[in-house]
């Protein structure tokens, strides 16, 4: 089923959105322009990405699949929004993302049809689910993360 902006309801975001840790690290790589997905992208968990502008083609992938050659950036750690975001839904990047920009805590985001994925350098994991978590969201982190010291 298709939507049109005119059949969205357009409102303003709430707070307190719940925000999912996912396992395991991702990396940004860089690739030359115009190239097309590699195989090891295709089916990777939590999150895969792809961009391309005529300077680059960049990949979000996890940090074991992308080849030791490969130009990455990374570790990052990848937060989902549970719940369904409406694409004319106004700021929920603004609530979610600005108690970290106080903090001082780097952050990215990517947007798919469902939902948004908020991505912290790795070694920022801890203090970020602390900071939403004293502004009021809540913040589910998988058992291994936690077996691992992470939040």
């Amino acid at each position: 089923m298709s939507m049109t902006h005119d059949q969205i309801p357009t409102a303003v975001a709430r707070e307190g959105w719940t925000l999912r840790l996912h396992p395991g690290e991702l990396v940004f790589a860089r690739l030359e322009p115009g190239s097309d997905l590699p195989e090891w992208a295709r089916d990777a968990r939590p999150l895969s990405s792809i961009a391309w502008n005529e300077s680059e083609t960049s990949v979000l992938a996890p940090v074991d699949v992308v080849p030791g050659d490969v130009d990455r950036f990374g570790p990052w750690r990848a937060f989902e929004v549970e719940e369904h975001v409406d694409f004319l839904l106004t700021g929920v990047l603004h609530g979610i993302i600005s108690p970290l920009a106080a903090s001082h805590l780097a952050v990215t985001t990517v947007s798919t049809y469902r939902t948004d994925w908020i991505l912290v350098p790795a070694e920022q994991v801890d203090q970020a689910v602390n900071v939403w978590r004293y502004h009021g969201y809540q913040v589910t982190v998988p058992q291994v993360a936690t077996e691992m010291g992470t939040a």
